[in-house]
Formats: structure tokens, C-alpha cells, sequence
């Protein structure tokens, strides 16, 4: 009796034991499951947050900015230490001089390139952003186009079932719905790499799938955009106007400096003479560039826009032509390869559309930054990138861009 106890225990034990590691077990997989990544729902707005947070950029541009602070704080402390009867060595008082001045330039250059760098990123991330959903689109399209492939293919069985259309029509069909699978794999793998570096910029884990919750708009601008004004703006805020002005403060200064004590006969006089003369010359051909590139941006952003409605009349048209074309078939009026051009007409179309939405978006937003920024170059604002659109000087050249021009003591 006592043995039959213990058995009855040490089973009771075991089977306590198996409740326990299975509870165990069941509550690690729920763990997990719960630690597996999910899709992240990405509207624009979570993209442009999440870039500004993660892109070390906007931290390298603060810390240019206390650089350069420090810089013109110890140009300061050297001008208070130098003894008044050194100053009035020509060489001391040029180095001091040339000192103050780059250094003025130096955090000038680093101020501005905070938000030049803000705009850098949010540029970048929505015409990535912008590209991804039109890659999506036009998976969309492909897709709707295969469906419609699919149909005529079962038009086609029937007809030949019923002995209306060669076989040859059937395997003609066949070979359509191929091609629009194909497409659809093509347009897949452009998702895709749009996709993948959206999430690039964003240092997303390339592992993890991303759904965009934002879709194409179109929206006309009610004002007339003032070509002019936009033009006066960029000539007076934009970074590369900025530098060049700034060059020339210190070219002009330098010369000012030089000419006082060297006679126009010397070498010094005339390498500085030259030296002027080619800062000039380089903000008046900066600034015809920034007024080329904003003509060129608003004359994207005019075609964009006549383009659009004449497309969405294409779109209805082709839609309307293909229903018919349908209908023609199914009635033995029109053959299998003219409804299947019908039907490529639409998908064509189609894309034009969304490729003209796409334009229109990234020519507004070039638009918006190009009063700022130069943005007819590549994009590049990675987590580990140091260069910006157009050319657009990095950090470290902002840091140094004191150094460029000589006489700097710092």
C-alpha cells in the first residue's frame, strides 16, 4: 500500500513537472513571438521624425557650430593677450585681422549648416519616400494589368472551347498573362529596393517590412509660384551664396590688408589682386547657377502639373477603350491581340500617370529647398554620409573653411 502511494506521488510529481516546463515553454514562444519584428506602418511625418532623430548629421552640425564658437572665443583671447606695441607689426596685425575674419566666417557657415542640414535629411527622406510609393504604385498597377491578362485568358478558353478562335490565339493569350507575371515580378523587386533604401535612410533593420500609410496627392497650387521672388530669396539665403559671399569678405579684406603695405608693383599685391578678382568671379557665376536651377525646378513643376489632367482623361479613355474592346471580342467583332493591346494601352498609360505624380511631388519639395539648399545634385544623407546635395560642403569642410583662406590662427 505504502509503495502504491509513493508510485501515485511520484507520478503526480511528473506530471506536475511536464505542466510546468510545457507552461514554461508556451510562455518562451509567446515571448518570442512577441519579440519577432512586425511590420512598422510608415506615414511621411513618422519618416521625417524618425530621420531627424536618427541621422547623426544634426548632432555633427550642432557640435560644428560649438567649434566654431570656440574658435572665435580663443581668436578673442589671443587679440587680448597680444601686447598693443606687437599689434603694430604688420604681420601680427594681419594674422589677427584675417584671424577675426574667418573665424566670423567659420560660425557663420556652421549656424546656417544646422538647418541646411535639417533640410538636407527631410529632402532626402521625402523623395525617397516619394519613390517607394510610387515603386508601390506601380506594383498596383502591374498587378490590376495581370488580372485583366487573366480575364481575357479565360475569355480566350471559352471561345475556344466553343470553336470561335484559332488555338493559336489561346496560347497567344497565354503567352500575355506571362509577360504580365513578369512585369509584376519586375515591379516587386523595384518596390523593393525603393523600399530598401527608404529604410536606409532611416537605419531601419533591412529584415523588417515597412508598409507606407501614406498615398500619392495632387494638389494644384492656388497662388501663382512669384519666379522672381523665389530667385531674390535663393540669392540671399541659399548655403553656396552664403559661402561665396563670405570668401569674398575675405578675399576683399585680405587685399585690404595686403595693399596697404605692398606697393601694386609686388607679387603680394598681385596674388592678392587675383585672389579677389576670382572670389568675385565665383559669386556672380554661383549666383547665376542658383538662378538656373531654380528656373529649371519650376519648369519641372509646370510640366508636372499641365501633364497630370491630360493623363487622368488618358487613364478614363483607355479604360473606356479597353471595356469596349472587351465587349467586341466577346461578341467574335474584334480580335484577341487588339483587346490586348487595349489593355496594354491602359497599363502604360497607367504608370505615365504615376511617374507624373511622382515628378509633380519631387519638384515641389525641390522647390520648397531650393531657396536653401542646392538640390539638383544626388541625395545623400545615410546615417554614415558627409555630403549633401548639389555638392553641398560637409561638416568637416564647414569646420575648416577658415583654414582655406590663410592668415587664420586658429
Amino acid at each position: 500500500m505504502v509503495n502504491l502511494i509513493k508510485k501515485q506521488k511520484l507520478v503526480l510529481i511528473s506530471v506536475i513537472i511536464t505542466s510546468l516546463v510545457a507552461t514554461g515553454f508556451a510562455f518562451a514562444q509567446g515571448e518570442k513571438k512577441a519579440e519577432e519584428p512586425q511590420v512598422i506602418k510608415l506615414s511621411l511625418a513618422d519618416a521625417l521624425k524618425m530621420a531627424e532623430e536618427n541621422n547623426p548629421q544634426v548632432a555633427l552640425s550642432k557640435l560644428a557650430v560649438e567649434k566654431a564658437e570656440l574658435a572665435q572665443k580663443e581668436i578673442k583671447y589671443q587679440d587680448k593677450k597680444t601686447p598693443e606695441q606687437i599689434k603694430n607689426d604688420f604681420e601680427i596685425k594681419y594674422g589677427m585681422e584675417m584671424g577675426k575674419k574667418n573665424a566670423e566666417f567659420g560660425l557663420k557657415m556652421a549656424q546656417a549648416g544646422v538647418d541646411a542640414t535639417l533640410r538636407n535629411i527631410r529632402f532626402g527622406v521625402e523623395a525617397a519616400y516619394y519613390g517607394a510609393l510610387a515603386a508601390r504604385d506601380n506594383v498596383k498597377i502591374a498587378q490590376d494589368a495581370l488580372k485583366r491578362q487573366e480575364e481575357l485568358l479565360k475569355i480566350a478558353e471559352a471561345k475556344l472551347k466553343a470553336g470561335m478562335i484559332a488555338k493559336r490565339d489561346l496560347m497567344d493569350a497565354q503567352v500575355q498573362v506571362a509577360r504580365a507575371q513578369a512585369a509584376v515580378s519586375t515591379a516587386e523587386l523595384g518596390k523593393q529596393k525603393a523600399y530598401i533604401n527608404l529604410k536606409k535612410l532611416l537605419n531601419i533593420d533591412l529584415e523588417k517590412e515597412i508598409e507606407l500609410t501614406d498615398a500619392f496627392d495632387y494638389k494644384p497650387a492656388e497662388n501663382a509660384v512669384d519666379l522672381n521672388k523665389l530667385i531674390e530669396d535663393a540669392q540671399q539665403k541659399r548655403m553656396d551664396i552664403v559661402e561665396a559671399q563670405g570668401k569674398l569678405d575675405i578675399a576683399q579684406l585680405d587685399f585690404d590688408l595686403t595693399s596697404k603695405v605692398y606697393p601694386s608693383n609686388t607679387f603680394k599685391y598681385k596674388e592678392k589682386e587675383y585672389a579677389l578678382q576670382e572670389a568675385k568671379m565665383n559669386l556672380e557665376n554661383t549666383k547665376q547657377d542658383v538662378e538656373a536651377e531654380v528656373r529649371e525646378i519650376l519648369l519641372d513643376l509646370q510640366e508636372a502639373v499641365a501633364n497630370i489632367p491630360v493623363l487622368d482623361k488618358s487613364v478614363e479613355m483607355a479604360k473606356e477603350s479597353l471595356r469596349l474592346a472587351k465587349l467586341s471580342f466577346e461578341a467574335g467583332m474584334m480580335r484577341r491581340v487588339d483587346v490586348s493591346q487595349a489593355e496594354e494601352t491602359l497599363k502604360q498609360v497607367e504608370l505615365q500617370r504615376n511617374q507624373a505624380i511622382y515628378n509633380y511631388n519631387l519638384a515641389k519639395i525641390r522647390l520648397e529647398n531650393v531657396v536653401y539648399i542646392p538640390v539638383s545634385g544626388g541625395i545623400s544623407t545615410g546615417a554614415g554620409s558627409t555630403s549633401t546635395p548639389g555638392g553641398f560642403p560637409s561638416q568637416n569642410e564647414l569646420q575648416n573653411t577658415g583654414s582655406a583662406t590663410g592668415g587664420a590662427l586658429y
